[in-house]
């Protein structure tokens, strides 16, 4: 009788767990997403020095007084020339 009841619980606590998984897992992986960036961040700032000033990662462009063009994380390559193209030929 004590075997059944123990075999129960325990798929009890089972089908609870899938379920609550179910309905939640998106909203608990998320607030332990934020939480881990949050760490990361806090280590970032303690290890490169930031404290007390401006938070590089909240706005990037604040206080920035160059234009656009220099804050562009890609650069175009369009009129740059790379090489010359080579046709070759096999040989038989």
């Amino acid at each position: 009788m004590k075997f059944l009841q123990t075999l129960l619980i325990i798929l009890i606590i089972i089908v609870t767990i899938r379920l609550l998984w179910r309905y939640f897992g998106k909203a608990i992986l998320k607030w332990l997403g934020m939480k881990a960036m949050q760490r990361v961040q806090k280590s970032f700032e303690k290890r490169a020095g930031f404290q007390g000033q401006q938070n590089p990662f909240q706005n990037p462009n604040a206080g920035s007084k160059s234009s656009s063009k220099e804050n562009a994380p890609f650069k175009s390559n369009e009129n740059k020339k790379v090489g010359e193209y080579i046709d070759f030929e096999e040989i038989d």
